[in-house]
């Protein structure tokens, strides 16, 4: 099967800025009854199961985050607001995962034509929601490693980071708003008359936008996206986290050697090292997560022809399924990597976990009295043989 033979739905909404995807309008080629079903078994597995269950784990973990780091001062002024800005977009990622991604494989495993006319009306500015949150969480982490490398080296830059760190923040997420905001009007739903009230009356395909601007589809789309929202960060990131690695070793070093320094100097030292750490592991899951994701856009580059070949397009299919599904994992794992690695930040979520469970059992004293207090007595009558009485037995009010 070759790139020719896939719908722009199969590859539109899985990579947006793939240039060979939108290189020529795609005709009717499909029975109107006929879902893409091509792979379509893994693709539920990968999309569905998988991506539905991790990315429910995802908004519970980032929504605990995020309610954890905005309810204290301390944090939205500490370098922690990015992390509270990603654990927010990190939600709304999931739910657009779910909506986006796996509402269209349940589309075509189940070729439920309701279901797809309520995809085909969310799709598209879900689609650009989901890609600006997955850019400007790029930014935050990229901002985040950047200040907290900073700080691990004392540098002379630290002052300004943390004067004009709400601003940086800003910056991100207008990072992704910029170079993601366009695919609302690049990306359109076109209508099949021949095929009405059946499952392919409905067709993603490229907008006209892309045909009449082949510059803008060229160097906008895939040169200049893909350059900015995913190798960049990638280098960065992965030359950041060599240095905060190399800084944290020469930490350990020192910390060995110093027993003279007092308890308190100790602690702090001992705090810096443990967020370092975090950040540290923050920015390796996102590695590995956009691993694939850099290798797929190396090739496109390199020989854009082959991906999409008969001998390449199931790798390619398949592999920008687990691209979408890493991303979800990755945010996923930020909650036990927070936890696991920042001893006061975990007793702070358990203090907050205790806050709520405290919460809600004295909500449910205070009804338990209410009740006592408003609902009048009753008395059960008892059987003749004196037995406690049945489920069935007769309850009036004396």
């Amino acid at each position: 099967m070759d790139g020719g033979n896939l719908t722009a739905e199969e590859l539109i909404p899985v990579n947006i800025s793939s240039y060979e995807s939108t290189e020529a309008p795609v005709p009717y080629s499909m029975p109107c009854w006929a879902p893409d079903d091509y792979l379509i078994t893994e693709r539920f597995w990968i999309c569905v199961v998988a991506g539905i269950t991790v990315s429910i784990i995802s908004i519970i973990f980032n929504t605990f985050i995020f309610f954890v780091f905005v309810t204290n001062k301390q944090h939205r002024r500490s370098p922690n607001l990015y992390l509270l800005l990603l654990s927010l977009f990190d939600v709304f990622i999931a739910f657009a995962y779910i909506a986006v991604m796996s509402v269209r494989i349940l589309v075509n495993f189940t070729s439920s034509v309701f279901l797809k006319s309520i995809w085909v009306r969310y799709m598209i500015p879900m689609l650009t929601v989901s890609h600006i949150g997955i850019t400007s969480s790029t930014f935050l982490i990229c901002f985040a490693s950047i200040e907290r490398y900073c700080i691990t080296v004392n540098n002379f830059l630290v002052p300004y980071l943390q004067k004009h760190r709400p601003i940086l923040a800003f910056i991100a997420i207008m990072c992704g708003v910029v170079s993601k905001g366009t695919i609302v009007k690049e990306v359109d739903i076109q209508l099949n008359p021949d095929c009405y009230g059946e499952l392919n009356y409905w067709k993603v395909v490229p907008s006209s936008l892309l045909y009449e601007f082949p510059l803008f589809n060229q160097y906008w789309r895939f040169y200049f996206r893909n350059i900015f929202t995913i190798l960049a960060p990638f280098f960065i990131l992965l030359l950041v986290n060599c240095l905060l690695l190399f800084q944290l070793r020469e930490h350990v070093l020192k910390s060995k050697g110093a027993d003279h320094d007092k308890q308190n100097v100790k602690e702090k030292k001992a705090r810096i090292r443990a967020t370092t750490k975090s950040v540290v592991i923050i920015v390796c899951t996102y590695l590995m997560s956009n691993l694939l994701s850099v290798i797929i856009t190396i090739w496109e580059y390199i020989d854009s022809a082959s991906i999409f070949s008969e001998d390449w397009i199931a790798f390619y299919v398949l592999s920008v399924d687990v691209i979408s599904l890493l991303t979800i994992v990755a945010s996923s794992a930020r909650l036990p990597i927070y936890a696991y690695f920042q001893p006061l930040l975990r007793k702070e979520m358990g203090q907050c976990l205790g806050d709520w469970c405290c919460c809600i059992s004295e909500d449910n004293k205070k009804l338990a009295l209410l009740d006592e207090l408003t609902i009048p007595k009753t008395q059960l009558i008892s059987t003749p043989d004196g037995e406690s009485p049945s489920i069935s037995s007769k309850i009036e009010f004396v």
